[in-house]
């Protein structure tokens, strides 16, 4: 199912397409797919001509469980490739057009490169949303239960539609919500009922998966923090049975870990794991690390935790690898008579090897006051994460008599 700030409804399964700040995609089943996706490899063969590119995007999104966001002009594309991964292909759509796009958890934004920063999860987006059997009213009374930072309109001269604004994060819940509540048999009801399930040791989805595994499967839900809010009435009347189920299915033995590596860039892998251990994830809750060779200048670490976590985790480690303050501190010192000469070659090195900037880098005057020995020393001005792997780097190179590192 396509949303567009609207959605695909009725037998024929009419698409209604609305102008919004953004269009956005949901991770339903589509109707229309440009390829066939193979089972045992992951990927998949696409041969479309003139499609519009929201459509593909959108095909892209459910084979990869996301959610996109396009924040440019809708074009007409033609593309065609075969057997690569979903991933590779949005990426090549993308870049075919010119644009860009950022991630976050499950959420990818496209744009026009200029517009993308990594601010944009953090903005306010305004966007639209079509209901066809349920009143807005009821929608925005279920809204407010969610506890989002959006605000809520309805048009008097529209009375079918509601305007959201939120951050990206927040529209994708209002969008589930309006998924799992806007169905035929929900028509002119006063008073729109689900089921809350809350569980503590496995994560909501871990739940769904389970009851699915029981005979229980939940189509119409939404996930909000440790909680899910079903709206499936044809459960309803098994609801007790299905909460001793729950209680029986909510243990530590239940949870599967998730693996992923992450890609730093400012902190070393064996800074980055030292310090992710100084966050409390909670009583039970795991984190391991694993870093390779050289963690000290690698930028690669592989956590292992459980997967509800791995959300929090990544905010973790985004907050660890940023950007600090520059200090000034020194690198190495030399000494005699060709030690200017000598540092002088190892900060082209250490800037190559280290991709700091060699305007960062600078070798102070003679601190020795003889001309006959001098004494000279490399010194940086960079974050301190910067300071440390030039440190460490120019400790394994060779040094000449009279030298220091």
């Amino acid at each position: 199912m396509l949303r567009a700030a609207g959605k695909v409804r009725g037998e024929a399964g009419l698409l209604a397409r609305a102008t919004a700040l953004a269009l956005l995609f949901t991770l339903a089943a589509l109707a229309w797919a440009p390829g066939k996706a193979c089972a045992d490899s992951g990927q998949i063969s696409l041969d479309v001509r003139e499609a519009d590119i929201r459509d593909v995007l959108s095909a892209l999104a459910v084979e990869m469980g996301v959610t996109v966001i396009l924040d440019a002009k809708p074009v007409e594309i033609t593309f065609k490739a075969e057997n690569i991964s979903p991933q590779q292909a949005l990426n090549l759509i993308i870049q075919s057009k010119g644009l860009a796009s950022v991630q976050k958890d499950n959420i990818i934004v496209v744009g026009e490169p200029g517009r993308l920063h990594g601010s944009y999860f953090s903005e306010m987006i305004l966007t639209r949303f079509d209901t066809y059997y349920v009143a807005p009213d009821q929608i925005k009374g279920l809204i407010s239960s969610l506890g989002l930072n959006i605000k809520v309109l309805s048009m008097e001269a529209n009375p079918g539609a509601i305007w959201v604004q939120g951050t990206a994060q927040s529209l994708q819940k209002v969008r589930e919500l309006v998924n799992a509540v806007d169905l035929k048999e929900n028509h002119q009801l006063a008073l729109l009922e689900y089921r809350t399930v809350t569980v503590s040791q496995i994560p909501p989805a871990r739940a769904v998966e389970l009851l699915a595994g029981a005979g229980v499967k939940l189509e119409h839900y939404i996930v909000l923090n440790n909680q899910l809010l079903v709206f499936e009435k044809r459960l309803f009347p098994r609801w007790a049975e299905i909460e001793r189920l729950i209680a029986k299915l909510d243990t530590l033995n239940s949870r599967k870990e998730k693996a992923f590596v992450y890609q730093l860039k400012n902190v070393s892998a064996r800074d980055a794991a030292a310090r992710l251990k100084l966050f409390d994830f909670g009583s039970g809750n795991e984190i391991k690390t694993v870093t390779y060779n050289n963690d000290n200048l690698g930028r690669e670490l592989l956590v292992i935790c459980p997967p509800y976590l791995e959300g929090h985790v990544r905010d973790a480690l985004s907050s660890i690898d940023l950007t600090r303050e520059r200090i000034r501190a020194p690198i190495a010192s030399a000494k005699g008579k060709n030690s200017y000469d000598s540092l002088n070659g190892k900060r082209s090195l250490l800037s190559e090897l280290s991709g700091v900037s060699i305007i960062n880098m600078h070798i102070s005057g003679n601190l020795s006051g003889d001309y006959d020995n001098p004494a000279y020393v490399l010194w940086a001005e960079e974050s301190p994460d910067k300071i440390k792997l030039l440190q460490d780097l120019a400790s394994g190179l060779p040094s000449e008599a009279g030298e220091e590192s």
